[in-house]
């Protein structure tokens, strides 16, 4: 991959400071028994002491869970910040901006209620409250501490880059390490353990593929997953769970997904869907759900593990439905 990559790229980097409401721990805040002693600071350190309610800071890690989110969500990590499409930021920065407007918003609430937030904290731990009281902040040294922004730059390589060549033609291996994240989480919090697959579970596969369909041209690779994707997606059912022959062929492929070596193996038509799933030939991703279910027994190569056959579904009877809002992401 040439360092032109960079040209279809911007880079969004996220400045978010916490205030971490914790303070060092002095020998002083400890009560020691006869003949007892703290071990020198060559040996080990006293830690810290919480000063502030943890709950009280909590909106603004949530916040900026959510801006690494948005980015994550179209981009990939490079050099601290994130590497986006040129034509997905626009996408990003609305996001952005009202994120950062929230954590205004918090901050101005918090820093005006600090006094009572602190006393509040000392008034819940009495038997160390002067030790607590001692460690508190002054607010504007707390508001100094607080802030979140962002910036969107073009990266344009120097004569001498350095290592940046070799950063550069690595961009494809992260996007297929984070692929294969974002795959394991959705398996293990909604596939595994079940026999169908719900609607709501189909969001993230979707948001699955069209990161990879906007950073395609990262590695040759990549287009050819986007295409096997875009072949299932467009036969899935708009309602109700998907199960049967679908559901398998489904599965198959967030298996391969879930692996950075198979999604690999895969753009180079060397790892098929056929090759993680075997289906009787008698059944067709197109026979009654119901049916196919009752009717297959499938082999599914789980990541990291010994070929398993996948667990078999019973047919529901006619009065029974499935609630696809009982399945959530």
């Amino acid at each position: 991959m040439s360092i032109k990559t960079l040209n279809k790229l911007v880079i969004c980097h996220i400045d978010c400071s916490i205030w971490s409401g914790r303070k060092k721990l002095r020998p002083e805040d400890f009560r020691l028994g006869d003949g007892s002693q703290l071990p020198p600071k060559d040996v080990a350190s006293l830690g810290s002491k919480k000063i502030c309610d943890p709950e009280a800071l909590s909106h603004f890690d949530r916040l900026k869970k959510e801006a690494y989110r948005h980015c994550d969500q179209v981009g990939i990590r490079f050099l601290g910040g994130f590497a986006i499409p040129e034509d997905k930021i626009d996408q990003i920065t609305p996001e952005l901006e009202r994120i950062g407007q929230a954590f205004s918003q918090c901050r101005q609430k918090f820093l005006k209620n600090y006094d009572q937030v602190t006393q509040d904290w000392v008034s819940k731990h009495p038997g160390f409250a002067e030790s607590i009281r001692r460690a508190i902040a002054p607010v504007d040294d707390v508001a100094q501490k607080l802030s979140f922004d962002y910036a969107v730059y073009r990266m344009k390589p120097a004569a001498e880059s350095g290592d940046l060549t070799n950063k550069v033609n690595g961009m494809g291996h992260t996007l297929f390490k984070e692929i294969a994240r974002d795959a394991n989480e959705l398996f293990e919090r909604s596939i595994a353990g079940k026999d169908q697959i719900s609607q709501r579970s189909l969001n993230p596969i979707r948001k699955i593929r069209d990161k990879l369909d906007g950073l395609a041209f990262l590695d040759h690779r990549v287009q050819p997953v986007v295409t096997t994707m875009d072949g299932i997606l467009q036969r899935l059912p708009k309602t109700g769970a998907i199960v049967g022959a679908l559901y398998h062929e489904l599965l198959a492929t967030i298996l391969i997904l879930s692996d950075p070596d198979k999604i690999q193996r895969h753009g180079e038509g060397q790892l098929n869907l056929d090759d993680m799933i075997q289906l009787p030939s008698s059944v067709t991703p197109e026979e009654d759900s119901a049916q196919a279910v009752s009717q297959t027994t499938t082999h599914i190569a789980v990541p990291g593990t010994t070929q398993q056959t996948a667990p078999q579904a019973i047919p529901a009877s006619p009065a029974q439905t499935t609630d696809p809002s009982s399945f959530y992401f």
